[in-house]
């Protein structure tokens, strides 16, 4: 099943009781669980799992017990990294008698394909999803259907100039068909002139990760994410990003513990009044508490970068699912 399927068979309410998404476009991924969730999951518990830290034993209660506490939903990241041994013997039994449980397997990168997954044999077709990148055609009519969801008609010129500029960035070019339909307000049409003023550089890159990190929205953080990587920037230097970028939210949020106005913060730190306005947005969307949790754990990912051999990019996308949700 391709991304257009499984559009298809949400809207149909055709859902498969366990799922594995695979493929190269992670922001597709992520926004077909969040599709999966509002259409079938909205009220559901919600438990989520990096597969090297868990086992089959980890998952089996899920598997074997219908949850008293209504619907849930099992996602389990890096799935490619979940092991076979205590693999159940009568793993395809379990999941054909899910009940009110979904499980999601998401394994997010060109190299993880279903092949190597032993238990992938055992999900169902319908469950077995695959995010490849778009054809050029594919992606036009991406573009076209996502300014359609905002109530804009696009041009084809338009359409064609977005495919061309952003058909390995599609994280950024949602990003970008934000900017869009915000520039144009309440007019219906979307032209190229307006392409023309609204599009960046690309460093809109680094402005979308950063500006994500601040609005705490996780899912643009990875896309951003994806495209320093396609840039070739290193893993250190995103880390030293995001350190920078909450060690800058702590400061700001102290002086204004300590009465300190906007304007004031501004000459303080030498921010730009826009950086400052932003941040200060932020805060409220950060405790103190959480901050001083995040920047420790920033602390040690920068410790584990320098110190071992574990997966880099897994270290810092675990920081940024962590500054997604409440700090637990």
């Amino acid at each position: 099943m391709n991304y257009w399927e499984f559009k298809h068979s949400i809207k149909e309410k055709k859902f498969s009781p366990v799922y594995l998404f695979t493929g190269e476009e992670k922001f597709l991924m992520e926004e077909a669980l969040e599709e999966l969730k509002k259409a079938r999951f909205k009220n559901a518990n919600y438990v989520a799992f990096f597969a090297d830290e868990i086992s089959w034993d980890n998952l089996v209660p899920y598997l074997e017990s219908p949850s008293l506490l209504g619907d849930q939903l099992i996602v389990i990241r890096h799935a490619q990294e979940l092991k076979d041994q205590n693999m159940p013997k009568k793993l395809d039994l379990l999941f054909k008698r899910l009940t009110n449980t979904c499980i999601v397997f998401m394994a997010n990168a060109e190299e993880e394909k279903a092949k190597r997954m032993s238990y992938a044999k055992y999900i169902p077709p319908e469950g077995l999803v695959e995010f490849t990148k778009f054809r050029a055609d594919a992606l036009r009519r991406w573009i076209k259907e996502k300014f359609q969801e905002k109530g804009k008609s696009i041009d084809e010129e338009s359409i064609y100039f977005l495919s061309i500029n952003y058909a390995d960035k599609i994280g950024i070019l949602m990003q970008e068909i934000e900017k869009i339909c915000a520039f144009v307000g309440e007019r219906n049409e979307v032209t190229i002139e307006d392409l023309k003023k609204v599009l960046a550089t690309q460093e809109v890159a680094f402005y979308t990760f950063l500006d994500a990190l601040l609005r705490r929205d996780f899912l643009i953080a990875f896309s951003g994410i994806d495209a320093l990587w396609s840039e070739g920037v290193y893993p250190q230097v995103i880390l030293e990003i995001v350190i920078k970028q909450i060690r800058q939210l702590l400061r700001i949020n102290a002086l204004l513990k300590d009465g300190y106005s906007s304007d004031e913060i501004k000459e303080k730190l030498g921010l730009h009044p826009f950086v400052v306005k932003k941040s200060i947005e932020a805060l409220t969307k950060y405790t103190a508490a959480e901050l001083m949790e995040i920047y420790f754990l920033l602390r040690q990912v920068d410790m584990d970068y320098k110190t071992t051999s574990k997966d880099q990019r897994i270290l810092i996308e675990k920081v940024i699912l962590k500054l997604g949700r409440k700090v637990s």
